[in-house]
């Protein structure tokens, strides 16, 4: 066998090899993109975060030889990471600054470029944590002791805003939030730590709205006019609040605001199957997810800068 054969035939070797990793590895991450896509638990932080998660542990892993190679199949999973749940902002703003904190240096060997990547996504984790932090506490401020509150869905901003209030003569009247009812998983919570909590269905937000001295609810994003997208429902109980003269708050971080220049928001759309209904000849089951809730509804915004009564977006 000549020598250029057998050099042939070793090119497709280690080819082979490098193959079967990335397959291997690509499996990992689509299994990763399956359960962000799939999950109806976390919020939209909390889902911006475990991308941020994935991009640190890949940055330290992944199979490169040069950092040039390392930075591009890192763009390549933050890029599929961020189509992930288009109606969740924080998704695709945190990875774009963790892009954009991503530079290499000419002078930076594979080592060095893997922990920049690797703490690019982990101080921005930090930074997203904080925020929840300092929005909750700006919240807690803003509501004060002894008040009734009411909230639609499960945010873990609100849930921190409880936190802080929960020994604070702290009422809570909370939602199902239909079709998985994330409202239980907030009232659970309330109810370990003791806080008088009243659990509706969403069709009674007109009912009870009344008995409550503010609603206050998070975002999955906030548009450039300051519109809030939200679990759905969250439109119909802001009507009602305005209706029955109730302030409507909004919480959460900047890292939700979407800028002017970003497409329309995509209202995800989820299995009819999850309302459990029969296939019924001729009916069409809807399973929408989020709604937008006009800015002219929205009493005050809260973020981690502080609360106020007009929108200023911070994202250029």
């Amino acid at each position: 066998m000549g020598v250029v054969n057998v050099k042939i035939i070793a090119v497709k070797i280690i080819a082979s090899s490098f193959l079967e990793f990335w397959t291997m590895s690509l499996t990992e991450f689509n299994h990763e993109i399956a359960e962000i896509r799939d999950d109806r638990v976390r919020g939209a932080s909390e889902l911006a975060r475990r991308c941020l998660m994935i991009l640190a542990q890949a940055a330290r892993e992944q199979v490169a030889e040069h950092p040039t190679e390392l930075r591009e199949r890192l763009l390549w999973l933050s890029r599929n990471l961020a189509e992930t749940r288009p109606s969740m902002t924080p998704i695709r703003n945190l990875l774009r600054r963790w892009k954009d904190a991503f530079i290499i240096d000419a002078d930076l060997d594979l080592a060095a470029t893997r922990e920049r990547a690797a703490e690019a996504a982990e101080t921005l984790i930090a930074a997203s944590r904080q925020a929840v932090v300092d929005c909750a506490t700006h919240a807690a401020h803003w509501l004060g002791a002894g008040r009734t509150v009411m909230t639609h869905s499960y945010s873990s901003t609100v849930l921190a805003v409880c936190r802080l209030l929960r020994n604070q003569g702290l009422r809570m009247i909370v939602t199902e939030s239909r079709p998985l009812a994330e409202g239980r998983r907030l009232a659970e919570q309330l109810a370990a730590w003791g806080v008088p909590t009243l659990y509706i269905t969403d069709a009674q937000m007109g009912l009870f709205v009344a008995q409550a001295d503010t609603v206050l609810v998070g975002a999955d994003s906030v548009l450039a006019d300051g519109s809030v997208v939200n679990k759905v429902g969250t439109y119909p109980l802001a009507l009602v609040a305005r209706e029955q003269g109730v302030p409507f708050q909004v919480c959460c971080e900047s890292f939700k605001q979407r800028a002017a220049s970003d497409p329309p928001p995509e209202l995800e759309e989820m299995a009819p199957a999850e309302l459990g209904v029969p296939g019924w000849p001729g009916v069409t089951v809807r399973n929408v997810y989020f709604d937008i809730t006009p800015a002219r509804l929205v009493t005050a915004w809260i973020d981690e800068t502080g609360t106020s009564g007009s929108f200023s977006s911070s994202i250029l």
